[in-house]
């Protein structure tokens, strides 16, 4: 008997609350999900007599590379120009961002063959036209995103406010699918859009920026390594299912904790209610979620918009991303407590908010304790064979909650995504690698939140390590040097000594000795 309850014991962190945390979400999700998907195939489609006038507020800083995409992307919209209103608000920038918007405000950004007045779209070039529609640049000193947000919304005047990143591409369609979700759903307040990871929006250029063309004039894709290829696919994975799962179940439950910050939509009367986004934390955009909250506004997912976003190719990036996050849920969910656990909140605040801190923060410890742990259990008496046999279930198990995922995605998916998916097959077998790794920058977060000042930007492990080794070599140097020092300085002290010491000794010797010398000779 005590033989089962010590494997239970060990093993439960890794058998049981895997079930619990991984498998238990993964059904609540598709419970969800797939009975929206009938409904959504019967939507009907809206007249543009109906649609209402929409402002997209776009906040930059240094994004000289990639605004003109953007911004192209939005005037190749499907949406009757005349309806849109386009603020871009420099935060600051210094890189020629401001003078890029410059172009496109006074109509001078035409396509001239260098790959201005295109963008890639699911990898084709598309070219974009005129623009009918309203579009302005406010110059903003340097003081963050939030600020920047809340400037573009002052000045905004449309029905519905769409808020963007500078470095995604909006599908054509859309801003009208957001538009008509608003239609469809009087009563939602609020929205985010469908992120979708393209790794055809990584562009090639030369050694001075400038981008690479192909004979057509079509703006060539940056070639990736076997790292950045399997991070790439990993996180078009990871998104497919975090939205068309995840975020969609969550909008059906009422229990959104996170507006996504790559778009994001409001009704006029929500902002009328005098709604601003915060820089408190490093996450303006959850703190702002948890604030709608409050105000009881019904949060919803337009799958229909999809919204196209580069992925992060190097583990550094990874790991400045996922650390900034999981900071951002932790600051927000100490600044929000009273809503934790609660029924005054609904769904959000009696499960949602409780199960994210129980599975992401306190089931966190215990895994992250027993990985180590993990290579050692032969140390202690148990065999290898169980012990390979205990990681070789584990790593199926979360393979077929991986399969699952995908399976459960491809079925909604359109055409061009479920081609992605087929083409991004093999990186199902290596997800639970890419999942552990993430599990642990997030964990890193968890501490900087505990130990650091707010930052933006963070050290990822692999340049930390880099500049690490520099300060060893640089001290080594330093060292050495030192060393050499002390050792010229002895050696110098050591003539000092002889000049002053043993010079008139040696001196004295040799007059002494010749002394007796000329006394035996001469007797």
């Amino acid at each position: 008997m005590s033989s089962i309850w010590t494997f239970l014991l060990i093993w439960g962190v890794w058998l049981i609350t895997p079930l619990l945390v991984d498998g238990a979400e993964t059904i609540f999700r598709l419970v969800h999900v797939l009975p929206d998907r009938r409904e959504r195939g019967r939507r009907i489609p809206c007249d543009d007599a109906e649609l209402p006038t929409v402002s997209i507020i776009v906040p930059a800083h240094n994004e000289s590379e990639v605004i003109d995409r953007c911004l192209n992307s939005i005037k190749a919209q499907d949406y009757p120009h005349e309806k849109l209103e386009v603020i871009v608000v420099d935060d600051g920038s210094t890189d020629g961002t401001a003078e890029r918007v410059e172009e496109h405000v006074n109509g001078n950004h035409v396509y001239d063959g260098n790959g201005n007045g295109t963008f890639r779209l699911r990898g084709v070039p598309i070219k974009v036209g005129p623009f009918a529609g309203t579009l302005a640049l406010i110059r903003n000193g340097h003081r963050g995103k939030a600020y920047a947000l809340n400037a573009g919304i002052a000045e905004s005047t449309g029905d519905i406010v769409i808020n963007i990143d500078s470095d995604v591409v909006l599908e054509c369609g859309a801003v009208r699918a957001v538009a008509c979700a608003f239609i469809r759903h009087p009563a939602m307040g609020a929205a985010t859009g469908n992120i979708e990871i393209d790794w055809d929006l990584l562009e090639a250029r030369d050694a001075n920026g400038a981008l690479l063309l192909d004979e057509d004039g079509g703006i060539k894709t940056m070639r990736l390594g076997p790292i950045g290829a399997f991070l790439a696919r990993a996180q078009f994975l990871e998104y497919l299912s975090s939205f068309n799962l995840g975020r969609r179940s969550q909008a059906l439950s009422g229990t959104m904790y996170t507006l996504a910050g790559a778009c994001s939509a409001f009704r006029r009367r929500v902002i009328n209610e005098g709604f601003r986004y915060d820089d408190a934390t490093v996450s303006e955009d959850t703190l702002l979620t948890f604030e709608l909250h409050r105000r009881g506004v019904r949060i919803g997912f337009v799958h229909d918009s999809k919204v196209y976003l580069e992925p992060v190719v190097d583990f550094d990036s990874l790991y400045a991303q996922r650390a900034r996050w999981a900071r951002g849920q932790l600051e927000v969910c100490s600044l929000h407590d009273d809503m934790i656990g609660t029924a005054k909140h609904g769904k959000l605040g009696r499960f949602a908010l409780p199960k994210m801190l129980l599975f992401d923060h306190t089931l966190a410890f215990p895994r992250l304790i027993w990985a180590p742990l993990l290579a050692f259990f032969p140390l202690i008496g148990y065999p290898m064979r169980v012990v390979m046999l205990a990681a070789l279930g584990m790593y199926l198990f979360y393979v077929v909650l991986e399969i699952i995922n995908t399976l459960a995605v491809f079925s909604i998916a359109d055409e061009h995504s479920r081609n992605r998916i087929e083409r991004s097959g093999w990186t199902i077998v290596l997800m639970p690698f890419y999942r552990f790794v993430v599990f642990h920058f997030r964990f890193s977060g968890f501490l900087l939140a505990l130990t650091e000042e707010q930052q933006w930007t963070i050290k990822g492990p692999v340049s930390q390590t880099r500049g690490d080794l520099r300060q060893l070599r640089l001290r080594s140097i330093e060292l050495a040097t030192g060393l050499f020092g002390v050792f010229i300085a002895s050696v110098a002290r050591a003539a000092r000594v002889a000049a002053t010491v043993v010079a008139p000794l040696l001196f004295a010797y040799i007059v002494i000795v010749r002394w007796f010398d000329s006394m035996r000779r001469s007797g």
